[in-house]
């Protein structure tokens, strides 16, 4: 009998054999004898039961569950990242500068885009409020009114000559610098180490109208309740000598211009003794005292810490910036950026001071254009010396900076760390007026960039007070007990330690000062340790004779020396522990 199965002629054998396979393949056998392998639809090795990526060969994990596969994926255990296009170790999403490596990820204005990309300024400049086109938005005029108060009275000191019976009128041109009066309408005679012309001018009103130092120097003027709260407990210290118990800076001022006004009129000529002369010989200017007072220097480095350094970082530097930010009047900026900016102005540094190597912003040499601590940066011929000149702390910032180590590198970059901390604060507060809004990050960034530029700053004095200690031990070297060894070795004494005390005195002015922040400094209490570093110095040094301030010496001259000596160094040795400076700047400074 024949059998048909789908057409086709077979036997009962075949059909069995058919039957068979049918079964086998119904259990999942194929038709090698062998059972089914998994399903792998990509072809990968990876059953897609087990494969992340069933259809991509590439990948067949996903560790974080990001849906990026692992071998794809530059972060494969961080389920918020998985690329990283500039190969820094951030991934993009958390990266402020995607295309520019930068691991550190500093973002010094915080505005969400990292220095590395986001450059920050070299130029001391902003926008107009609100960013309006054209627009300056920087002003410190009145900053600048007082530098040249400060250098135009340096000027009339070093002119004075003896002049018998005037000492009213001398105190009175003196004070002038002082108080303002009169100002306004008075050439100010400013000029350039090189002879550049400047601007504005010819008057003080042309730079500024209504400025004067006296309501401007720490702990105020005594008037309308003053600024004593600025001072440490309400208390000026460090000068003993002439003052009553409750003294305030601009007291010592006006002391010393008393009795510089006296010395110059009493028509009387000190004189000195000197090894190799026979007959004393005068000292010749009315400008230092027979107690080896040095009034010009005293006079000019106090006012520049009790005006510039305190209003810099006591007062303009300590504003409420978070609710400063509205507009000025009509002003160009808000109130807060101003007073930033009356801080820069204080500083004296050019817009552009990061231009400058040291020795051209201390005025020592270097680029022909640059050399004498200013430069035409607009190129019309004239020095505006609102923006393109180096005044005062920032010029003596660049002479500490000046000193290298034995290998020629610089031990301290102060410069740049004050003028840094004014660039990246100012950003800071530009980006805050436009959205209007200081958050507490940005202002937290704030605070570190005005603490930054305050202590680099008081860091330059406090290396300031050591180089003349330095100078005046070495002076102290020359000297012959009981004569000097010259007349420029007396008068370098003098002028050294004026310099060296009247420095000295600012270092209580800032509230950020380690002597205010650190709790113990040479085993003593942080302001106590101030107190002790002012009062080794005394109020006038030791002369030839050991006599100090007018009182004798109870031993030998070579004793009261030897002892001011060690009293200096102790000194010394309380800054350096205080300002964590290198000892081996230190000793050369």
């Amino acid at each position: 009998m024949k059998t048909v199965v789908l057409g086709l002629k077979t036997t009962s054998k075949t059909f069995l054999s058919v039957l068979l396979v049918s079964v086998l393949a119904a259990c999942g056998g194929g038709g090698n004898g062998q059972p089914d392998l998994p399903l792998d639809s990509d072809g990968d090795g990876v059953p897609d039961s087990s494969d992340a990526f069933p259809n991509d060969p590439s990948e067949t994990v996903d560790t974080d569950g990001d849906g990026v596969g692992d071998n794809g994926d530059a972060f494969p255990e961080d389920p918020n990242e998985s690329v990283d296009t500039d190969s820094d170790g951030v991934g993009d999403n958390a990266d402020n500068c995607v295309d520019t490596a930068n691991d550190d990820q500093v973002d010094s204005d915080v505005n969400g885009e990292g220095d590395a990309c986001d450059a920050m300024p070299s130029v001391y400049s902003a926008l107009g409020y609100f960013g309006e086109e054209g627009a300056n938005g920087v002003s410190y005029t009145g900053q600048t009114a007082r530098q040249v108060l400060q250098i135009e009275l340096v000027d009339a000191m070093e002119a004075l000559v003896e002049r018998p019976g005037e000492a009213a009128a001398i105190k009175s041109e003196l004070e002038f610098f002082i108080t303002g009066d009169g100002a306004d309408a008075t050439p100010h005679n400013f000029t350039t180490k090189g002879g550049d012309p400047v601007i504005p001018g010819p008057t003080y009103a042309d730079i500024s109208s209504g400025k004067n130092l006296d309501g401007k120097i720490a702990g105020g003027n005594g008037e309308g309740g003053g600024e004593t709260g600025g001072l440490i407990n309400g208390v000026f210290f460090g000068w003993s000598q002439g003052l009553d118990a409750d003294p305030l800076p601009i007291e010592l001022v006006y002391q010393w211009i008393d009795e510089l006004a006296s010395n110059a009129s009493d028509n009387q000529e000190p004189t000195i003794s000197v090894a190799d002369a026979m007959e004393p010989v005068e000292i010749g200017t009315p400008l230092i005292s027979s107690t080896g007072l040095h009034y010009r220097q005293l006079i000019q480095k106090f006012l520049s810490v009790a005006v510039n350094f305190s209003q810099g970082t006591n007062d303009y530097l300590q504003a409420d910036f978070a609710n400063m930010l509205g507009q000025e009047g009509t002003k160009a900026y808000s109130a807060g950026a101003h007073d930033f900016d009356e801080a820069f102005g204080y500083y004296g540094a050019s817009r552009d001071i990061n231009d400058y190597t040291d020795d051209e912003a201390a005025g020592k040499g270097g680029r022909a254009e640059y050399g004498n601590g200013y430069y035409d940066s607009n190129g019309d011929g004239l020095i505006d010396i609102r923006s393109e000149f180096v005044f005062g702390h920032a010029q003596n910032c660049a002479k500490r900076d000046r000193l290298k180590d034995a290998s020629g590198e610089a031990f301290y970059d102060f410069s740049t760390a004050a003028a840094d901390g004014f660039l990246v604060g100012r950003r800071i507060l530009q980006n805050a007026e436009e959205a209007q809004e200081l958050t507490a990050e940005a202002d937290a960034a704030l605070q570190a960039q005005i603490n930054a530029a305050s202590v680099a700053w008081e860091s330059c004095i406090a290396a300031t007070v050591i180089h003349y200690i330095n100078d005046v031990v070495a002076d102290m070297g020359e000297i012959q007990p009981p004569v000097y060894g010259s007349l420029g070795n007396f008068t370098d004494l003098t002028k050294h330690w004026a310099e060296m005390k009247g420095f000295a005195l600012g270092l209580q002015f800032s509230p950020v000062s380690p002597f205010r922040t650190i709790g113990t400094i040479a085993g003593i209490e942080g302001t106590e340790a101030l107190r002790r570093v002012l009062s080794l110095m005394g109020d006038a040094p030791v002369l030839a004779d050991g006599s100090q301030a007018g009182v004798a010496s109870t031993g030998t001259p070579e004793e009261a020396l030897a002892a001011y000596e060690a009293r200096l160094l102790e000194a010394r040795d309380i800054l350096e522990e205080a300002y964590s400076l290198n000892p081996d700047a230190v000793s050369i400074w």
